[in-house]
């Protein structure tokens, strides 16, 4: 039997290869486990992707080990990875380790360890040794005999020309090498369980309670427990020095002991929450209809259109109760982890604990145990971010994509998927419906309503006729923002306290973190700037430091300018931190929090935050984007936006797509409950037909004029995009390599293939790294997708020769 094997991670540009697996294997080989295979002189991790029965390779190798006793990914999977890798332009290899969690990955180590010298174990002298040289005596006597070193770590610490020595010294018989797997297990847990080995008769029981009173009150435990078994840590909770208790117990066979593998808990009991009895509308009630009548039957894109608050996630539980029934199972995917907790206790509350839970914030153990209870088909309902499209469900039955228009779906390294568009192709390989659902969505996904690709359910209204809320647009041209209250017009300051007063609610969003945006010297002119990436500092008054929000780098604010030594530095521009200063200013005695990347960096914080706002701990919350997607807080009465232009001033084609999305999403966190909301945006733009379209809650008028621009430009959905993009520490090296992937690119293109560029990225440099870019589109996707990877492929080896990075996006969503 032949095993087509791919390696797990990618070797080189190797795919798939082919191995015997021998009569002893034959069974275990099947696709979808991992097997340990020979690979040039060294040994590796791959999948199995197929098995069978020929080869065009006459000599093939064998495989060496079978490491997992059923499949990790099902034929389903294993075919979407597929494809995920073909439509992407990625190995297969990369695909596959995107939809494995990241605690099976295993590495073989090369190993090492000294040997005896010959004719005595204890001696550590003998002629081979007298023939060494400096360098190998030096390794020599960095290995203890019997002591197993992984020659990496051997390498990092006596650098080049250590893998060579180690050689040599292996041919003279003092030191052997081998493989080692590391990891690929998961990190299983497991509990030790005490049980009754053998009861005691009355009399015998006396006697211990005697002569062992503490060893008896164990025994008298776990004997009336009502499982009558107890985990160790419960009977610790009980029983002081209880370890030698157990001991004696089981040397006399009165307890038996066992582990257990047990998931670590994710999730709060269930019967903490509520579920609400809703009525459905009209509306919802023909949407649920329509995704039922094709569960279990066969597949449809359905996209659920609905205001802000009309009750989109109610279709949703519905969806996925006639699923239940059908004896299916449903993934529902969210853009962010933030609004993963909030919809997984409205799950939790209508189904119990049949609902598990996949994103990035797991532990890799927390992340194992939801998998494979996944696997198992223990729960039957998954919610999570991107990465949970590709959850080891069984029976799929329903795929939901909550907020299906936002960018957080797309994975932006590594295999840069579109988890939506995934979602997509997974219900198709299923046979099941998926179901989008925005407000706002994504310009591509309403042309494919609109040209009848996928069927449109609209929600058109509020849940009980509740108003949208009344918008109001400032012009910071006429109302600039005075004294110390930075970035508050008169209006939006005399509305929040309006809203204090009222003990109503109030969220201010501004799309940007930090104190101030940059320094600048009033002498000079000059900026504080990264030295690693092509933007300025950003500083934070809380760590009074200056920091790069992409590379990471740190400073304190310098006393005098760099450049010219002037004292006059002063901070430019404002972020949250500095709104929530301005804000307690302009509303002594308000509770005011403030939620972004600083606040919520530690896990568990983003919740805690949340969670505060709705038991209405906080008056007012700033904050970033965080704040605007999904939550339902019925005590949000007013919203207000401070800069709503900073968005459509990117250079990128969806600018104004993001910005209205942005707006809308915002806005509608207001007037959920029973008092109407209000919504305030500042901006200086007041006619720009994103902030008019807006303000009056007209996706249609946004759509169509959007979709004509787009149309006359070429961009999606009327064309398809691939970028390219190039990047190396040498600025002439990559762009080199840039303008010779776009003229391979222009060289190999069909007719309607256009090439744009290649240029210098809008952000030049990121991380010590230089950035060029170009842009491959045509009407046909195919043909777009081939020329861009004849491209990235014919400049490979002399990319890899001068250090330059060659990425290929599909799709792109970042054109920074």
């Amino acid at each position: 039997m032949i095993a087509r094997v791919i390696i797990l991670p990618a070797a080189g540009e190797a795919g798939p290869l082919d191995y015997l697996a021998g009569a002893s294997l034959a069974d275990a080989v099947r696709p979808g486990v991992r097997v340990l295979v020979p690979l040039g002189n060294r040994q590796a991790v791959g999948l199995v992707t197929d098995v069978v029965d020929t080869s065009l390779h006459p000599r093939l190798r064998s495989i060496l080990s079978v490491l997992d006793p059923q499949p990790l990914l099902d034929d389903a999977l294993l075919r979407l990875c597929r494809w995920v890798a073909e439509y992407y332009l990625s190995p297969l290899s990369d695909a596959v380790m995107t939809a494995l969690p990241g605690s099976v990955r295993a590495t073989v180590e090369r190993v090492v360890w000294r040997l005896p010298a010959p004719g005595s174990e204890a001696s550590t002298t003998g002629a081979a040794e007298s023939k060494l040289s400096r360098f190998e005596g030096e390794i020599l006597g960095c290995l203890d005999v019997g002591a197993i070193h992984e020659v990496g770590s051997l390498v990092q610490r006596l650098g080049a020309g250590t893998q060579r020595a180690l050689r040599l010294l292996e041919q003279k018989g003092l030191v052997r090498g081998d493989y080692r797997l590391s990891g690929g297990q998961g990190p299983t847990k497991l509990t030790r369980y005490y049980t009754i080995g053998c009861q005691l008769g009355p009399q015998e029981s006396r006697d211990l309670h005697k002569r062992r009173p503490g060893q008896f009150a164990v025994y008298q435990y776990l004997l009336q427990h009502p499982s009558r078994r107890a985990r160790v840590g419960e009977l610790h909770a009980t029983f002081p020095n209880l370890s030698p208790k157990l001991a004696a117990l089981v040397k006399a066979g009165l307890l038996s002991v066992r582990e257990e593998e047990v998931y670590r808990p994710v999730l709060e009991p269930s019967v903490t929450l509520c579920d609400r009895a809703v009525e459905l509308t009209a509306a919802q009630r023909r949407a649920v209809e329509a995704v039922v009548a094709r569960i279990g039957r066969e597949f449809r894109t359905l996209f659920l259109w609905g205001v802000t608050g009309s009750g989109k996630t109610e279709v949703y539980l519905h969806s996925i109760a006639a699923c239940l029934a059908a004896e299916r199972t449903a993934i529902v995917l969210v853009p962010e982890i933030s609004l993963t907790h909030q919809l997984v206790d409205r799950v939790r509350a209508r189904f119990g604990d049949r609902v598990a839970i996949l994103h990035s914030g797991l532990s890799d153990g927390e992340r194992w145990d939801q998998w494979r209870q996944i696997a198992r088909g223990e729960v039957p309902i998954v919610v999570g971010a991107r990465s949970a499209v590709f959850a080891p469900v069984p029976r799929l039955g329903l795929v939901v994509v909550d907020e299906e228009h936002d960018q957080a779906y797309k994975q932006e390294d590594g295999v840069r998927y579109n988890g939506r568009d995934v979602a997509i192709m997974r219900g198709k390989l299923a046979g099941c419906p998926v179901l989008l659902g925005s407000a706002t969505p994504a310009m591509e996904t309403f042309h494919n309503g609109a040209t009848g690709r996928y069927q449109v359910l609209s929600l058109p209204e509020r849940v009980e006729a509740r108003p949208l809320p009344a918008v109001d647009v400032v012009d910071l041209r006429r109302s600039p923002p005075g004294g110390k209250q930075v970035m508050l017009s008169v209006q939006l300051a005399a509305a929040l306290k309006a809203n204090l007063a009222a003990r109503g609610q109030s969220l201010v969003f501004l799309n940007r973190r930090g104190f101030a945006n940059f320094m600048q010297c009033h002498t000079c002119g000059e900026t504080l700037q990264c030295p690693n990436c092509s933007v300025t500092l950003t500083l934070h008054r809380r760590w009074n430091a200056l920091h790069c929000h992409h590379c990471d780098y740190t400073v304190p604010p310098p006393a005098a300018c760099p450049g010219c030594g002037g004292l006059s530095l002063s901070a430019w521009g404002a972020g949250t931190e500095q709104v929530e200063a301005a804000l307690r200013q302009a509303l002594p005695g308000a509770r005011i929090g403030r939620m972004d990347r600083d606040t919520t960096s530690r896990k568990g914080s983003q919740r805690a935050i949340f969670s505060a706002w709705e038991r209405r701990e906080y008056d007012v919350l700033v904050g970033t984007q965080m704040i605007t997607k999904g939550h339902d807080i019925p005590g949000v009465t007013l919203v207000g936006v401070l800069l709503a232009d900073l968005s459509l001033n990117l250079p990128d084609f969806r600018a104004a797509e993001r910005t209205f999305q942005l707006l809308t999403q915002v806005a509608g966190r207001a007037g959920r409950g029973d008092r109407p909301g209000r919504v305030i945006i500042q901006t200086l733009q007041p006619y720009h037909v994103s902030l008019q379209c807006a303000a009056h809650h007209d996706y249609q008028r946004f759509a169509e004029h959007e979709l004509a621009a787009r149309r006359e430009l070429g961009y999606p959905p009327f064309a398809r995009l691939v970028q390219i993009r190039c990047e190396g520490e040498g600025a002439e090296s990559t762009e080199r390599i840039a303008r010779a992937v776009a003229d391979r690119v222009r060289g190999v293109a069909r007719p309607g293939v256009g090439v744009l560029g290649p240029a210098p990225a809008p952000l030049e440099r990121l991380r010590r790294r230089y950035r060029w870019q170009l842009l491959v589109r045509g009407g046909n996707g195919a043909a777009v997708r081939a020329a861009a990877a004849a491209g990235r492929d014919a400049v490979r080896r002399q990319a890899r020769t001068l250090d330059v990075r060659v990425l290929v996006d599909v799709d792109p969503y970042n054109m920074l």
